[in-house]
């Protein structure tokens, strides 16, 4: 047997290890982010899987394509040691970069604004602001969401301010300072908030989608209320809510 044919036969047998080895710890990593950091519906409204999915697939793949491409029989032990740690170091370096951006992106907020729900990330937020937001809101979760009320405009000044920001793309329920308690906005919300057999009728469309969802909440469609349910990235969501305004489920579908 060629040289050659030994090193290929060497290096796969390694890479293969590798590339498991890098399956469970990717895995790992893609129950951490989806299931912990970004739960339905929020990592469909964020756009996060696509995203993570690229950032995971060269992760896996580069790991042991190195691996490959170094192993050699006729480095002493201590020699593919070396080698093989530093790809280790770098691949979860990559890893660990990878997962601290989208951690700095995930869901913290789902805010009653108005006549909506919106959902906010880490990283739209400003942090300098958090001293201002009502006791026990000046931290922002390390996973899930934290339900917020957004309160009205004190004076003109406020108001105007607002509208500004807001053509800029920053909406209240991205500052902290117009943060209020979530039960402070419970009237309101009732008041807003619409029989899901509104949005059938007026969407039949998305009858059949509306009524899965409904089934999944385990509730009575005939109780179920909703709100639409927005991020800076989409508007085509809605919030199913019972009787205490609890959000039970959510379709993809737009509310407005």
């Amino acid at each position: 047997m060629s040289f050659t044919t030994t090193r290929f036969s060497f290096a796969i047998r390694y890479a293969w290890r590798h590339l498991l080895l890098s399956l469970i710890v990717g895995g790992v990593a893609a129950a951490m982010v989806f299931g912990w950091w970004y739960p339905m519906p929020y990592r469909a409204m964020v756009q996060v899987s696509g995203i993570f999915a690229l950032l995971l697939s060269v992760d896996v793949v580069c790991g042991p394509f190195m691996t490959a491409v170094l192993a050699n029989p006729k480095k002493s032990r201590r020699e593919r040691l070396v080698d093989f740690a530093l790809v280790g170091f770098i691949q979860m370096m990559a890893l660990a970069y990878g997962l601290h951006s989208v951690w700095l992106a995930r869901p913290v907020v789902l805010a009653f604004e108005r006549d909506r729900l919106v959902v906010v990330t880490a990283n739209e937020i400003d942090h300098g602001d958090l001293i201002h937001a009502p006791e026990g809101m000046r931290q922002l979760p390390l996973a899930g969401v934290q339900t917020v009320g957004i309160r009205s405009a004190r004076n003109s000044e406020e108001f105007l301010q607002s509208v500004e920001l807001g053509l800029g793309g920053v909406s209240p329920a991205m500052r902290p300072g117009w943060w209020t308690p979530f039960g402070e906005q419970m009237s309101e919300m009732l008041e807003r908030a619409k029989p899901l057999s509104e949005l059938i009728g007026r969407r039949p469309e998305s009858a059949d989608i509306l009524r899965k969802a409904a089934q999944a909440s385990g509730l009575e469609p005939s109780i179920l209320r909703y709100l639409p349910l927005v991020s800076s990235k989409t508007k085509d969501w809605v919030a199913l809510l019972d009787v205490q305004m609890n959000m039970v489920g959510y379709a993809p579908v737009d509310g407005f």
